[in-house]
């Protein structure tokens, strides 16, 4: 069994947040899609730390919520970092930002040291759909978030397949690669969820493996199970390494027992040995990110 279990997609809201739901529906059109539903599930960091302690999770990025309201932001990033401060290290915070279009991606640098100083590990999960600015605005901050040690966590939307809430304002494989030619330098680390949208798939181009071999790009594993079928980590295994695939829940719109047990059913099936077994499902986060593996 791998020595650390990482989930690297998982979701908080703040109690507050919680039992506001029906009036953040008015302020958020994004928010109103993906929670509107009063069977949307929406977790805590007491949740998060119930949930992990049953499953044998060690560590667990914990995002926020991409609001379009600055306030709304710093009240999630604020409670992201208060639940990371208090967890011993269990949760990992990736904060929202709101980014208008100012033109001066440099402008934000003291903003982005403040929410590092403060405990933030990274930017997410970010969707360039749901913000004020233009996405070039967005693209242009995360490039300069690697030098204030801050990762990003982006939504990734696939460009065919089946509606659902939350599907648009993600990067979609084309806006994916835009972000990181804009995202070049090595301090750059960047995890596209939900596979990224499908992007591993273009990893038969040779300018994408050279993208992959800078180290500065994975993939998360959220929501698998209701995008593709099960045989989605062979392939990618074989189009871009399993070094490059980050377990991720996406709690708590999967349950983190059943969606590990589902993972570790298709590392099996996909014939993983136990090395690809334990980087899949911790090793490659605790690399990638530079955490503690103990």
């Amino acid at each position: 069994m791998p020595r650390m279990i990482i989930d690297v997609h998982t979701h908080l809201f703040p109690p507050r947040m919680v039992a506001a739901r029906r009036q953040l529906t008015a302020a958020d059109a994004a928010f109103a899609e993906m929670y509107g539903d009063e069977a949307a599930r929406m977790a805590t960091a007491d949740d998060l730390l119930a949930s992990m302690d049953g499953v044998g999770v060690d560590v667990s990025l914990a995002a926020g919520f991409w609001w379009r309201d600055a306030a709304l932001a710093e009240e999630h990033a604020g409670y992201l970092l208060e639940a990371a401060a208090a967890s011993d290290g269990r949760i990992v915070p990736f904060v929202p930002l709101v980014v208008p279009s100012t033109g001066s991606p440099g402008a934000f640098g003291g903003r982005l040291t403040e929410l590092a100083a403060r405990g933030a590990r990274g930017l997410g999960e970010v969707r360039p759909g749901n913000t004020p600015g233009s996405g070039e605005d967005i693209d242009a901050v995360l490039a300069v978030a690697g030098e204030a040690g801050l990762a990003a966590l982006v939504h990734g939307s696939e460009e065919v397949g089946h509606r659902y809430p939350g599907k648009d304002g993600g990067y979609t494989p084309g806006g994916l690669w835009a972000l990181m030619e804009v995202c070049a330098a090595p301090s750059t680390r960047v995890i596209a969820a939900h596979w990224g949208g499908g992007f591993p798939f273009y990893a038969l181009m040779p300018e994408v493996r050279e993208l992959l071999s800078s180290g500065r790009l994975a993939f998360d594993t959220a929501a698998t199970s209701l995008l593709y079928d099960a045989a989605v980590f062979a392939r990618a295994f074989e189009l871009v390494g399993a070094e490059h695939v980050l377990w991720g829940s996406d709690y708590p719109l999967r349950d983190q027992s059943a969606d590990r047990a589902a993972v570790e059913a298709a590392l099996h099936a996909a014939g993983a040995g136990s090395a690809a077994r334990e980087a899949v499902l911790g090793g490659n986060a605790a690399r990638f990110l530079s955490l503690d593996a103990g």
